[in-house]
């Protein structure tokens, strides 16, 4: 899975998620550059949780449904196969 979200360009955004700034530029009056930024980079972090969620089993799959990031998909994953410290 990793393989497929770096061919795609989104493992980094998997890895370290959304940036808070980010997400407060969406709902705020933002410079229509900045939008237009933030809008590519919140499709950019759907296209991941698509690829997430197809690419889980259908016993998974309930478990990441409600996340709306693709970090949060991918940090329940991580902990449902890795575990914790």
């Amino acid at each position: 899975m990793k393989t497929i979200l770096k061919s795609h360009g989104l493992w980094d955004l998997v890895e370290n998620g959304l940036n808070d700034s980010d997400m407060k530029k969406e709902k705020e009056e933002a410079a229509d550059t900045e939008k237009s930024m933030v809008a590519q980079i919140l499709m950019k972090d759907a296209r991941a949780l698509g690829l997430i969620q197809s690419a889980v089993s259908d016993q998974l799959f309930p478990r990441i449904v409600n996340e709306e990031t693709s970090k949060g998909a991918w940090d329940i994953l991580k902990l449902e196969f890795r575990g914790d410290k």
